[in-house]
C-alpha cells in the first residue's frame, strides 16, 4: 500500500512443466466516486477496471482485457441505477457500432415484498450482422433473517436453485442444483458445501454429485501472513489436484 488510496500488488504462480510459473503485477486506486485497477501478466496480457459512481444510485462500468491471444481480447461496458425498491442493470459486450454485433444485457430486479424480490433478464447475441440469437431468464430470491433461497430458470431448459443459511457466527452451509432439460438432455448435478472457521484458521469444503471433493484450508500464522493448502479430487475421472500457497499483507 503506497497510499491510503493506491496500491500495488505482485502475485507469483510456480508450476509443473506443463504449467509454467508466472509473474502478475497489479495496482489499484481508489476515490471517493471512482475506482481503477490494472494487471499485467507475464505473458503480455493486460487487463483493466473503471467504476465510476455519477450519484448514490447511478454507477458506470468498464471492463476491457487485451489478450496476446487471438480472439481472446474484450471490452465490456455496464451501467447500474438503483431505486428504492428495484435494481436496473445494462450491459454491452463487445460492442460495436459499425455492424451492430456484440452482446446486449439488461436485467431488472424488483422488491415484491420485505423478503422477496422477482427478476427478469434478457440477452441479445450478435456475432455477425447475419447472425442474432435472444434468450431470458426468469429470478426469484427469498431472504430470511439467517437464510437465502434463489431459484433461476433460463428459456433454453435450465433450472438453478441454491439456500444459503448461516447456522451461526463461524459456520456457514450452502447448496446448490442445476436442471438442464434442452434438446432432450436430463442433466442435474447437485453440490453441497460449507465454511468453518475457527480462532486462527478458516476452512471451506464442497461436495458434488458428479464425484468430485474439493477443500482449502487457511491457517493464519501471524498478523499479515496466511498459509493455506487446497486439494481436489475427481472420483469420476480419477484425477487429483494439491496445492500449497502463502499470503502475504502489509
Amino acid at each position: 500500500i503506497l497510499t491510503p488510496n493506491f496500491q500495488v500488488t505482485h502475485s507469483f504462480a510456480m508450476g509443473a512443466a506443463d504449467s509454467p510459473s508466472t509473474y502478475n503485477f497489479g495496482t489499484a486506486f481508489i476515490g471517493q466516486q471512482s475506482f481503477l485497477s490494472g494487471n499485467l501478466d507475464t505473458d503480455g496480457n493486460v487487463q483493466a477496471r473503471a467504476n465510476y459512481a455519477w450519484t448514490n444510485t447511478n454507477v458506470s462500468k468498464i471492463q476491457s482485457q487485451l489478450s496476446t491471444t487471438p480472439g481472446q481480447s474484450m471490452l465490456q461496458l455496464e451501467h447500474d441505477h438503483n431505486g428504492q425498491s428495484y435494481n436496473l442493470n445494462l450491459k454491452a459486450v463487445n460492442p460495436s457500432v459499425t455492424d451492430s454485433t456484440g452482446i446486449l444485457i439488461a436485467s431488472y430486479l424488483q422488491s415484491i415484498t420485505r423478503n422477496l424480490a422477482l427478476g427478469a433478464e434478457a440477452v441479445l447475441q450478435r456475432p455477425t450482422p447475419q447472425q442474432s440469437e435472444s434468450t431470458y431468464s426468469y429470478v426469484a430470491k427469498y431472504t430470511g433473517n439467517d437464510y437465502i433461497a434463489t431459484a433461476t430458470y433460463q428459456g433454453f431448459g435450465a433450472l438453478q436453485a441454491s439456500y444459503y443459511l448461516r447456522y451461526s457466527e463461524k459456520v456457514d452451509f450452502g447448496t446448490e442444483i442445476q436442471l438442464v432439460t434442452a434438446g432432450g438432455r436430463r442433466d442435474a448435478v447437485a453440490t453441497v458445501g460449507g465454511k468453518f472457521e475457527f480462532r486462527r484458521s478458516t476452512f471451506r469444503g464442497q461436495v458434488d454429485t458428479t464425484g468430485k471433493v474439493a477443500a482449502v484450508l487457511e491457517e493464519k500464522i501471524v498478523p499479515g501472513f496466511s498459509f493455506l493448502i487446497s486439494g481436489e479430487m475427481d472420483h469420476s475421472k480419477g484425477q487429483s489436484r494439491f496445492g500449497v500457497g502463502m499470503m502475504w499483507e502489509v
